[in-house]
């Protein structure tokens, strides 16, 4: 192993579907990548003890190659106190509820270990090596399962108090609109999330409404999601457009509001639903021309992600180097 890769760290994120680690030097290059089911429902400590299993097999690997890991960092889904090692609430993976990772799994302190909120880890990820780099100030917003946030302030992720911040998707945006999983009512996740989309998709077709969707909803409604909702989009689909123009409009009056209270020029989007850029972009950008009164609308960028599934993977090993050295 070469000189730059003799000291490395590994990036985890920690998902509710999949657990994923790299092995990253310095540089940010990714050496080594694994990635297996997270084991969920069986309780936090088997789920712990098999990430320490994963990344004890990865520093093994390493240090066979002429390389050591000098610390580890981990994204996480949910409401975190970083500096605790503690999870508040993950909605995603309950079992990690009010869950200290060194007390539930005592095998993660042989390393140095550091946590975060895996949005935040997404905004450092991309201003690190992705689009936002050379960037102070940066809001990051990843669609998916949920609409996240992440808020990087004069270089540091702002870390807010009680475990929470830069929670974009409960900004309010119709307060007479669907009650969101938070017990909130017209969040922007129930307006420009995966689900919530898919759902107001199924129910215009309830009501009858025209699409090139309407056979898959009526043989296999199960089937019926956000990527298949991107292809009618890209065919022209109306319905499917309207969708796609509903998360366009959301997001921007979301992204007024926090730009009009914190200044910030540049906002960049990620997630797996963000790939639907081109049919949601348009609304988007004409929420802000209508709405941003206060701010240079000249000077304020909204960009797509660069990294893809590596933003968080990379945020979470830039948060380990920063921390640990």
């Amino acid at each position: 192993m070469s000189e730059n890769n003799d000291k490395l760290v590994i990036g985890i994120d920690l998902g509710g579907t999949n657990l994923r680690l790299a092995l990253v030097n310095r540089q940010g290059d990714i050496l080594a990548r694994q990635a297996f089911p997270t084991p969920k429902g069986q309780g936090a400590q088997v789920l712990l003890d098999r990430l320490a299993e994963a990344i004890a097999a990865m520093a093994w690997d390493a240090q066979n190659q002429g390389g050591q890991v000098q610390g580890v960092g981990i994204g996480i889904p949910g409401r975190v106190r970083p500096q605790e090692g503690q999870i508040i609430f993950s909605p995603n993976l309950p079992e990690l509820n009010n869950c200290r990772l060194s007390t539930v799994s005592p095998a993660l302190t042989a390393w140095p270990v550091v946590m975060d909120n895996d949005a935040n880890l997404f905004a450092q990820g991309e201003q690190w090596l992705g689009a936002g780099r050379g960037r102070a100030n940066i809001l990051g917003i990843t669609l998916g399962t949920g609409v996240g946030g992440g808020l990087i302030l004069q270089d540091r992720i702002w870390p807010g108090e009680a475990g929470s911040t830069a929670e974009i998707g409960h900004l309010t945006i119709d307060p007479q609109g669907e009650v969101c999983n938070c017990g909130n009512r017209g969040c922007l996740e129930t307006l420009a999330s995966a689900p919530w989309t898919v759902a107001w998709v199924k129910s215009r077709l309830a009501a009858g409404e025209s699409s090139r969707l309407r056979d898959l909803w009526e043989q296999a409604p199960d089937r019926l999601g956000g990527r298949e909702l991107q292809q009618a989009a890209e065919a022209g689909d109306r319905l499917a457009l309207a969708a796609f123009a509903r998360v366009g409009r959301a997001l921007g009056q979301a992204i007024v509001d926090v730009v009009h209270l914190l200044g910030l020029s540049l906002v960049i989007i990620g997630g797996k639903f963000s790939l639907a850029w081109k049919q949601f972009i348009g609304p988007l950008q004409e929420e802000l021309d209508h709405r941003l009164t206060l701010f240079p609308r000249d000077q304020l960028q909204v960009v797509p992600a660069t990294l893809g599934d590596n933003a968080g993977l990379l945020g979470a090993a830039k948060l380990a180097w920063d921390r640990v050295f």
